[in-house]
């Protein structure tokens, strides 16, 4: 093996220049217009062709989306394994790079794709900046087993349809069709929470990831190393989940780092102070327009909703609808089903046919979207906005340029392309399913990965977070970034 690693590189180290490049790597040919091309070039092929030789594969994990950035986690393993497929969602979509880079007026176009080669995916939840990009990967070739637990298969199926619904409302120019959706459902293979499995030499075992139900942590094992991949985590109880499982010493940890630089607010604080304000919107004779993310969110708004007698109806609109009836099949990951069950009894589906008659009537009204980007919550505040008896309250997240953010930023939402001062009152509150950086630090160092790869997080929480680890080789790579180890 060794007599034929250095003949290989002395018929390198021989050819013409023509003949350097064609075994040079893309990022090594941009190399040879410069003047010192052969030597740089000689030594890098050295490294990558006679020193594997020697010294076996390396492992290569080449990152999609989501380095130094949140959105669009997709991370490719050894050119076989992805885990997670997602987009990042606004106005142009952004799918993962060097799979999807063409682009057009709303969407970004593969460019190169080689999907017909990955053998297995696995999805750690339903959130479509982790799954969203699934159907276009089918339109363009993918075809192997999609791994996930069943409550994340059933809700990706919702939100993938939704997304679609919505892109089709905006009249945006879409990459894949409802079929490409049909094809996904039927490559997705449910794994129980803590299921384990073979692909090809791939070892896996899926863990509780705590974040939202069904979430997972995915432990890969393979050439006698162990690789976890957190997904996103939470690490502590929540009305609705019980926090992350305990999982095992790894090699290498690609660890999310979304709160890498800041800690949230003690959780009961958040929920006594949540409480408080719906009791005080009440208390005035107004009506409360809650807003939620359908997954997640909204279930867990509405357990803690019911600790408290408020008087007034309480109605759950939108696609939480379908979210929450998904979750009472899959109950493995809730903290307490009867908690739910509960909740659900004493709350009223309702739809668009009902919010014109029930909001004449004080109520409470748990809606989507989040982010108050559309949904039935437009039509809530449409009717309700101009009330200084009510009250709208936010439970996460605003992202820049949401209308969520337009109202705690301005006091002004615009609805069918008018803009206006609203009447009611606007409160958020930080019910985030991430863990803080407190949390994160904790778990990593539970884990003792010997190399850290950090990512979903923006650069600041990243490097916040990378700072703690001083004894360890971490890596922070940037969307495109390949990694040999």
């Amino acid at each position: 093996m060794h007599i034929r690693a250095i003949a290989r590189f002395a018929s390198i180290v021989f050819c013409f220049r023509r003949r350097i490049y064609v075994f040079c790597t893309k990022s090594q040919r941009a190399t040879l217009g410069s003047n010192g091309y052969a030597y740089t070039c000689l030594r890098k092929i050295f490294k990558h062709t006679l020193l594997s030789e020697f010294l076996g594969d390396t492992m290569k994990i080449e990152f999609h989306g989501a380095g130094q950035e949140v959105g669009r986690s997709c991370i490719e393993i050894n050119d076989e394994i992805l885990l997670d497929a997602g987009i990042k969602v606004g106005e142009i979509v952004e799918y993962p790079d060097n799979i999807a880079r063409k682009r057009d007026e709303y969407i970004d176009y593969p460019s190169r794709v080689d999907l017909p080669k990955i053998k297995a995916v696995f999805i750690s939840h339903a959130h479509l900046d982790h799954s969203g990009a699934l159907p276009l990967f089918d339109h363009f070739g993918l075809n192997c087993p999609i791994f996930c637990t069943e409550g994340t298969k059933e809700t990706t199926y919702i939100l993938l349809r939704d997304a679609l619904k919505i892109a089709g409302f905006k009249e945006r120019h879409v990459a894949y069709t409802a079929y490409d959706i049909e094809r996904i459902e039927m490559l997705m293979k449910s794994i129980s929470v803590h299921g384990e499995g073979t692909v090809g030499r791939y070892k896996y075992k899926f863990f509780d990831a705590g974040h939202i139900p069904g979430s997972s942590s995915i432990l890969l094992e393979f050439d006698g190393k162990k690789l976890l991949y957190t997904g996103d985590l939470n690490t502590i109880p929540t009305q609705l989940m019980k926090g992350t499982d305990i999982m095992p010493n790894v090699d290498i940890l690609i660890c999310e780092s979304t709160y890498g630089d800041r800690e949230h607010t003690p959780r009961v604080e958040t929920e006594e102070a949540f409480l408080d304000k719906v009791q005080e919107i009440v208390g005035r004779g107004g009506s409360v327009i809650i807003a939620v993310f359908a997954v997640g969110r909204a279930q867990e708004i509405l357990i803690l909703l019911n600790k408290r007698k408020f008087n007034v109806p309480i109605y759950l609109d939108g696609m939480a609808q379908r979210v929450t009836n998904v979750y009472m099949e899959a109950t493995s990951t809730l903290r307490d089903p009867e908690a739910l069950m509960k909740a659900i009894s004493n709350a009223r589906f309702v739809g668009r046919e009902n919010r014109r008659k029930i909001t004449k009537k004080q109520g409470i009204f748990v809606t989507t979207s989040g982010m108050v980007t559309g949904g039935p919550i437009i039509q809530y505040m449409d009717i309700l906005k101009d009330d200084p008896k009510t009250g709208l309250v936010l439970t996460g997240y605003q992202a820049e340029n949401s209308h969520g953010r337009q109202l705690l930023d301005t006091g002004r939402i615009t609805i069918k392309g008018k803009t206006s001062k609203v009447a009611c009152t606007v409160d958020c509150f930080d019910f985030s399913a991430h863990a803080g950086r407190k949390q994160l630090v904790n778990f990593i160092r539970h884990i003792d990965p010997n190399i850290l790869i950090l990512n979903h997080g923006n650069p600041n929480a990243i490097k916040s977070l990378a700072s703690e680890f001083k004894d360890r080789k971490v890596y922070t790579p940037k969307t495109g970034d390949i990694l040999q180890l």
